[in-house]
């Protein structure tokens, strides 16, 4: 198990590259679902933060403000990019990903991948708005948009979503 904390853009890229290998078109909306679900699943099995930028409750759905911000101009299009990063040492810019000797966080993301590669983006959007979500108890039950999402709700709300999954396939 690693404890390297990363940030949302290395998880982006993980997503964004499977996506480009399949021929599977991500959008934004889709990749910020991908990433947050990514997150709680790794934060459910591992109890581990992939990354410590907080998440947000906003009208539809969790976001993480730096994605958002990095990938807003391509609106409802495909995403055709990687997230960049400039290093401060180098003076390049450079492509974050996750470290492959992360097996751990590797081996779950690759999960959600296969699980949700191909559900639409507008249908992630509807899973995160179900009742009992982070998001509904964050954004619809008082604290409103832009207010941050609790992790230990998304802990508990992903753990209990994993045994659901467990116990349906057994």
């Amino acid at each position: 198990m690693s404890d390297q904390t990363y940030k949302p853009s290395h998880i982006a890229n993980y997503f964004l590259k499977r996506a480009d290998r399949e021929e599977i078109h991500i959008t934004q909306l889709k990749l910020l679902k991908l990433v947050y679900i990514g997150y709680g699943w790794v934060l459910a099995v591992s109890d581990r933060e992939l990354f410590d930028e907080q998440i947000e409750a906003w009208q539809h759905g969790p976001v993480i403000p730096s994605l958002y911000n990095e990938f807003k101009h391509f609106g409802k299009n495909p995403i055709d990019q990687l997230a960049t990063e400039f290093d401060l040492e180098s003076f390049e810019l450079t492509t974050p990903e996750i470290n492959i000797a992360d097996i751990d966080a590797n081996m779950i993301l690759d999960k959600v991948w296969v699980v949700y590669r191909h559900v639409r983006a507008w249908a992630l959007r509807g899973k995160t708005h179900e009742d009992g979500t982070p998001w509904t108890e964050t954004y619809r039950n008082g604290l409103g948009a832009g207010e941050v999402i609790d992790t230990g709700l998304i802990k508990k709300h992903f753990q209990t979503k994993i045994a659901e999954y467990i116990d349906a396939a057994a």
